[in-house]
């Protein structure tokens, strides 16, 4: 059975739908089983993504076609195996929403870090080893208004992170 993920931040036009589609892409280039969407906190519904999120994205090797903005809400977060935020911020509107999730709600940084320090690690272990990367930085800049180069930067973060996440996925199917 597929692992449904959801990625989390705030207009659901940046740094979710880059993470969205790079872990979907991996995760399918590694014949993984995944489903992954995205939302935001304060999302307008059917946005267009970002247009340097959509360069951004490309140079990934990802794809931006179909790609709709839409508003987190409880019903989103029902089902979901993990969920990946931009910031903390956005993982505590998360626990208000749905306060089972936090167990398995971790900022996109958080997840790879302890998918990094923890090689052996597989899905079920994130919760419980949630405390062993205390001290990192575990938020992404929102680079919305920002300059391309901002743009980019998240982008290589959320790239570099993405790769720790879905050998964190591999490990989980073996």
């Amino acid at each position: 059975m597929a692992v449904q993920i959801l990625t989390v931040c705030t207009g659901n036009l940046c740094r979710s739908p880059l993470a969205e589609r790079l872990i979907a892409h991996r995760a399918g280039q590694r014949g993984l089983e995944v489903t992954v969407e995205g939302a935001g906190t304060r999302a307008r519904n059917g946005m267009e993504m970002h247009p340097e999120t959509q360069r951004v994205l490309r140079g990934y090797g990802g794809d931006p076609d179909g790609f709709s903005s839409r508003l987190l809400t409880p019903a989103l977060l029902r089902g979901t195996d993990l969920v990946l935020t931009a910031t903390g911020k956005h993982s505590s509107v998360v626990a208000e929403l749905a306060p089972t999730a936090w167990k398995k709600t971790f900022t996109l940084l958080e997840a790879a870090a302890i998918s990094r320090a923890n090689p052996e690690a597989t899905l079920g272990d994130l919760h419980r080893l949630r405390r062993t990367i205390e001290g990192a930085e575990l938020d992404l800049e929102d680079p919305i208004g920002k300059s391309p180069e901002v743009f980019d930067s998240t982008g290589a973060q959320i790239s570099d992170a993405v790769d720790a996440i879905v050998d964190l996925l591999a490990r989980s199917e073996k």
